[in-house]
Protein backbone atom coordinates (compact mmCIF):
# COMPACT_ATOMS: atom_id res chain seq x y z
CA UNK A 1 0.00 0.00 0.00
CA UNK A 2 1.27 3.21 -1.17
CA UNK A 3 0.46 6.79 -0.05
CA UNK A 4 -2.66 8.06 -2.51
CA UNK A 5 -2.04 11.33 -3.64
CA UNK A 6 -4.39 13.26 -6.48
CA UNK A 7 -4.08 11.56 -10.33
CA UNK A 8 -5.25 14.91 -11.57
CA UNK A 9 -2.85 16.93 -9.40
CA UNK A 10 0.02 14.93 -10.06
CA UNK A 11 -0.07 14.88 -13.58
CA UNK A 12 -0.86 18.68 -14.07
CA UNK A 13 2.40 18.83 -11.63
CA UNK A 14 4.26 16.41 -14.35
CA UNK A 15 3.37 18.36 -17.13
CA UNK A 16 5.21 22.08 -15.79
CA UNK A 17 8.48 20.60 -14.87
CA UNK A 18 12.00 20.82 -15.67
CA UNK A 19 12.45 17.43 -15.13
CA UNK A 20 10.97 16.13 -18.50
CA UNK A 21 13.04 12.53 -19.09
CA UNK A 22 14.73 11.85 -22.20
CA UNK A 23 13.37 9.14 -24.27
CA UNK A 24 16.76 8.44 -25.78
CA UNK A 25 18.39 8.52 -22.06
CA UNK A 26 16.01 6.18 -20.66
CA UNK A 27 16.19 3.62 -23.67
CA UNK A 28 20.37 3.60 -23.31
CA UNK A 29 20.05 3.87 -19.33
CA UNK A 30 17.82 0.23 -19.88
CA UNK A 31 20.08 -1.12 -22.00
CA UNK A 32 22.64 -0.60 -19.42
CA UNK A 33 20.73 -1.16 -16.74
CA UNK A 34 19.89 -4.83 -17.98
CA UNK A 35 24.13 -5.26 -18.89
CA UNK A 36 24.78 -4.35 -15.71
CA UNK A 37 22.35 -6.99 -14.33
CA UNK A 38 23.72 -9.62 -16.01
CA UNK A 39 27.43 -8.64 -15.03
CA UNK A 40 26.20 -8.66 -12.19
CA UNK A 41 24.32 -12.14 -11.79
CA UNK A 42 27.26 -13.29 -12.80
CA UNK A 43 29.71 -12.35 -10.30
CA UNK A 44 26.88 -13.45 -7.67
CA UNK A 45 27.50 -17.07 -8.73
CA UNK A 46 30.94 -16.89 -8.51
CA UNK A 47 31.20 -15.17 -5.47
CA UNK A 48 28.84 -17.60 -3.85
CA UNK A 49 30.49 -20.24 -4.97
CA UNK A 50 33.96 -19.33 -3.81
CA UNK A 51 34.19 -16.40 -0.99
CA UNK A 52 30.66 -15.51 0.52
CA UNK A 53 32.41 -12.70 2.64
CA UNK A 54 32.57 -10.63 -0.50
CA UNK A 55 28.64 -10.23 -0.95
CA UNK A 56 27.59 -7.36 1.06
CA UNK A 57 30.43 -5.34 -1.19
CA UNK A 58 29.38 -6.77 -4.28
CA UNK A 59 25.75 -5.82 -3.44
CA UNK A 60 26.27 -2.30 -2.54
CA UNK A 61 28.26 -1.79 -5.49
CA UNK A 62 25.10 -2.96 -7.30
CA UNK A 63 23.02 -1.02 -6.15
CA UNK A 64 25.41 1.74 -6.38
CA UNK A 65 25.71 0.98 -10.17
CA UNK A 66 21.68 0.81 -10.67
CA UNK A 67 21.40 4.67 -8.63
CA UNK A 68 24.22 6.05 -10.58
CA UNK A 69 22.14 4.67 -14.12
CA UNK A 70 19.16 6.96 -12.30
CA UNK A 71 21.67 10.10 -12.42
CA UNK A 72 21.22 9.70 -8.85
CA UNK A 73 24.68 11.01 -6.59
CA UNK A 74 24.22 9.74 -3.35
CA UNK A 75 25.65 12.27 -0.18
CA UNK A 76 25.74 10.51 3.10
CA UNK A 77 25.87 12.89 6.03
CA UNK A 78 26.38 11.63 9.91
CA UNK A 79 28.25 8.71 10.77
CA UNK A 80 26.46 5.49 9.57
CA UNK A 81 26.22 2.63 12.83
CA UNK A 82 28.31 -0.19 12.09
CA UNK A 83 28.57 -2.03 15.77
CA UNK A 84 25.78 -4.64 14.55
CA UNK A 85 23.47 -5.58 14.82
CA UNK A 86 21.83 -2.57 13.55
CA UNK A 87 18.14 -1.89 12.57
CA UNK A 88 18.37 1.01 10.63
CA UNK A 89 14.51 2.77 10.26
CA UNK A 90 14.00 5.12 7.35
CA UNK A 91 11.37 6.70 5.37
CA UNK A 92 9.93 5.93 2.59
CA UNK A 93 9.57 7.31 -0.75
CA UNK A 94 9.73 5.03 -3.85
CA UNK A 95 11.65 1.72 -5.52
CA UNK A 96 14.72 3.83 -5.65
CA UNK A 97 14.68 4.04 -1.99
CA UNK A 98 16.26 0.15 -2.18
CA UNK A 99 19.44 1.80 -4.45
CA UNK A 100 20.26 4.72 -2.44
CA UNK A 101 20.11 2.94 1.32
CA UNK A 102 21.98 -0.33 -0.32
CA UNK A 103 24.52 1.54 -1.87
CA UNK A 104 25.79 2.79 1.43
CA UNK A 105 24.19 0.87 4.03
CA UNK A 106 25.36 -2.83 4.83
CA UNK A 107 22.16 -4.42 5.78
CA UNK A 108 19.46 -6.33 4.27
CA UNK A 109 15.69 -5.30 3.60
CA UNK A 110 12.55 -5.64 5.09
CA UNK A 111 10.03 -5.84 2.27
CA UNK A 112 6.03 -6.37 1.57
CA UNK A 113 5.61 -9.45 0.33
CA UNK A 114 4.26 -8.95 -3.24
CA UNK A 115 7.84 -7.70 -4.30
CA UNK A 116 9.04 -11.27 -4.18
CA UNK A 117 7.20 -12.02 -6.71
CA UNK A 118 8.17 -8.56 -9.05
CA UNK A 119 9.82 -9.69 -12.16
CA UNK A 120 13.89 -9.00 -12.03
CA UNK A 121 13.29 -7.00 -9.19
CA UNK A 122 11.72 -9.93 -6.84
CA UNK A 123 14.83 -12.19 -7.93
CA UNK A 124 17.42 -9.59 -6.87
CA UNK A 125 15.96 -8.97 -3.65
CA UNK A 126 16.29 -12.95 -2.61
CA UNK A 127 19.92 -12.60 -3.61
CA UNK A 128 20.14 -9.69 -0.73
CA UNK A 129 18.71 -11.86 1.68
CA UNK A 130 15.60 -9.62 1.77
CA UNK A 131 12.88 -10.49 4.35
CA UNK A 132 9.55 -10.52 2.58
CA UNK A 133 6.48 -9.66 5.43
CA UNK A 134 3.07 -9.47 4.53
CA UNK A 135 1.04 -6.73 6.11
CA UNK A 136 -0.84 -7.96 8.71
CA UNK A 137 -0.34 -6.95 12.44
CA UNK A 138 -1.28 -10.85 12.91
CA UNK A 139 1.54 -12.27 11.66
CA UNK A 140 4.03 -9.45 13.83
CA UNK A 141 4.86 -12.11 16.25
CA UNK A 142 6.17 -14.63 13.52
CA UNK A 143 7.58 -11.55 11.83
CA UNK A 144 9.49 -10.88 14.70
CA UNK A 145 11.14 -13.80 15.24
CA UNK A 146 12.13 -14.10 11.31
CA UNK A 147 13.74 -10.79 12.54
CA UNK A 148 15.57 -12.23 15.94
CA UNK A 149 17.22 -14.88 13.71
CA UNK A 150 18.19 -12.78 11.19
CA UNK A 151 19.75 -10.44 13.57
CA UNK A 152 21.15 -12.79 15.81
CA UNK A 153 23.60 -13.53 13.02
CA UNK A 154 24.70 -10.05 13.24
CA UNK A 155 23.35 -8.79 9.88
CA UNK A 156 21.74 -5.56 9.91
CA UNK A 157 18.22 -5.06 8.69
CA UNK A 158 16.57 -2.19 6.99
CA UNK A 159 13.00 -1.26 7.94
CA UNK A 160 10.32 1.39 6.40
CA UNK A 161 8.26 1.86 9.45
CA UNK A 162 5.77 3.97 7.78
CA UNK A 163 4.33 0.69 5.88
CA UNK A 164 4.36 2.74 2.86
CA UNK A 165 5.74 5.05 0.32
CA UNK A 166 5.10 8.77 0.14
CA UNK A 167 5.64 12.19 -1.58
CA UNK A 168 8.98 12.72 -0.09
CA UNK A 169 7.80 16.00 1.56
CA UNK A 170 6.68 14.33 4.63
CA UNK A 171 7.14 11.27 7.05
CA UNK A 172 4.08 9.13 8.02
CA UNK A 173 3.73 7.79 11.58
CA UNK A 174 6.09 5.45 12.36
CA UNK A 175 4.74 1.75 13.40
CA UNK A 176 6.31 0.39 16.37
CA UNK A 177 5.58 -3.26 15.97
CA UNK A 178 8.04 -4.81 14.63
CA UNK A 179 11.20 -2.78 17.13
CA UNK A 180 11.06 -5.18 19.40
CA UNK A 181 12.90 -7.64 17.36
CA UNK A 182 16.21 -5.59 17.94
CA UNK A 183 16.77 -6.86 21.12
CA UNK A 184 19.30 -5.08 22.97
CA UNK A 185 20.85 -4.16 19.55
CA UNK A 186 21.19 -0.91 18.10
CA UNK A 187 18.44 1.12 16.00
CA UNK A 188 19.83 4.31 14.17
CA UNK A 189 17.11 6.37 12.47
CA UNK A 190 17.80 8.03 8.95
CA UNK A 191 16.28 10.14 6.67
CA UNK A 192 16.19 9.75 3.36
CA UNK A 193 15.91 13.30 1.15
CA UNK A 194 15.13 13.27 -2.53
CA UNK A 195 16.76 17.17 -2.48
CA UNK A 196 18.39 18.02 -5.73
CA UNK A 197 17.88 18.49 -9.29
CA UNK A 198 20.84 19.85 -11.74
CA UNK A 199 21.85 20.90 -8.25
CA UNK A 200 18.76 23.91 -7.65
CA UNK A 201 16.53 22.59 -4.90
CA UNK A 202 14.04 20.32 -6.02
CA UNK A 203 10.12 21.38 -6.58
CA UNK A 204 7.24 18.72 -5.99
CA UNK A 205 6.81 18.44 -9.35
CA UNK A 206 10.49 16.95 -9.68
CA UNK A 207 10.34 15.22 -6.52
CA UNK A 208 7.26 13.43 -8.15
CA UNK A 209 9.88 11.87 -10.88
CA UNK A 210 11.43 9.69 -8.22
CA UNK A 211 8.86 9.53 -4.96
CA UNK A 212 6.27 6.56 -6.28
CA UNK A 213 2.96 6.26 -4.40
CA UNK A 214 -0.65 5.55 -5.75
CA UNK A 215 -1.98 6.36 -8.55
CA UNK A 216 1.51 6.00 -9.87
CA UNK A 217 2.20 3.28 -12.43
CA UNK A 218 4.93 1.66 -12.03
CA UNK A 219 6.58 0.80 -14.99
CA UNK A 220 6.00 4.27 -16.99
CA UNK A 221 7.70 5.66 -13.55
CA UNK A 222 10.29 3.56 -14.01
CA UNK A 223 11.28 3.99 -17.64
CA UNK A 224 11.01 8.02 -17.16
CA UNK A 225 13.39 8.09 -14.26
CA UNK A 226 16.09 6.72 -16.00
CA UNK A 227 15.83 9.29 -18.75
CA UNK A 228 16.34 12.18 -15.74
CA UNK A 229 19.33 14.14 -15.83
CA UNK A 230 21.95 14.36 -12.00
CA UNK A 231 19.76 14.29 -9.09
CA UNK A 232 21.20 14.86 -5.44
CA UNK A 233 19.84 12.25 -2.66
CA UNK A 234 20.94 12.89 0.93
CA UNK A 235 21.38 9.90 3.36
CA UNK A 236 21.18 11.43 6.86
CA UNK A 237 22.41 9.32 9.82
CA UNK A 238 21.28 10.53 13.07
CA UNK A 239 22.39 8.88 16.34
CA UNK A 240 21.70 5.44 17.10
CA UNK A 241 19.58 4.36 20.07
CA UNK A 242 18.78 1.13 22.05
CA UNK A 243 15.36 0.43 23.28
CA UNK A 244 16.64 0.07 26.89
CA UNK A 245 16.46 4.16 26.10
CA UNK A 246 12.37 4.63 26.19
CA UNK A 247 9.93 3.08 28.52
CA UNK A 248 8.55 1.23 25.21
CA UNK A 249 8.93 0.65 21.96
CA UNK A 250 6.46 3.47 21.01
CA UNK A 251 8.06 5.72 22.58
CA UNK A 252 10.86 4.82 20.92
CA UNK A 253 9.61 4.75 17.37
CA UNK A 254 8.10 8.36 18.21
CA UNK A 255 11.31 9.47 18.82
CA UNK A 256 13.28 8.00 15.54
CA UNK A 257 9.98 9.34 13.63
CA UNK A 258 10.65 12.79 15.38
CA UNK A 259 14.39 12.78 14.36
CA UNK A 260 14.23 11.16 10.90
CA UNK A 261 11.35 14.28 10.10
CA UNK A 262 13.72 16.49 11.59
CA UNK A 263 16.28 15.52 9.27
CA UNK A 264 13.73 15.87 6.34
CA UNK A 265 12.85 19.29 7.04
CA UNK A 266 16.34 20.33 7.52
CA UNK A 267 17.39 19.62 4.02
CA UNK A 268 13.75 21.16 2.36
CA UNK A 269 13.91 23.63 4.06
CA UNK A 270 16.95 25.57 2.80
CA UNK A 271 16.59 29.32 1.36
Amino acid sequence: MSFVGDAEAIAQRLAVTRAQPSKVLSVVSAVLLVLWIIVMVFFFYVVVVTVKRHIPRLLMLFHGGVAWLFGIRIHVRGELATDGPVLYVSNHVSYLDVFVLGAKVPASFIAKAEVAGWPVFGSLAKYQNTLFFERNTRRAADQIGVMKEHLAQRSNLILFPEGTSTTGDRVEPFRSSLFSAIGDGQIQPVTLVYADYQRQPMTQAERDRYAWYLPMPFASHFFAALGLLRSDVYIICHNPVRLSDFPDRKSCAAHCEQFVRDGLESILKRV
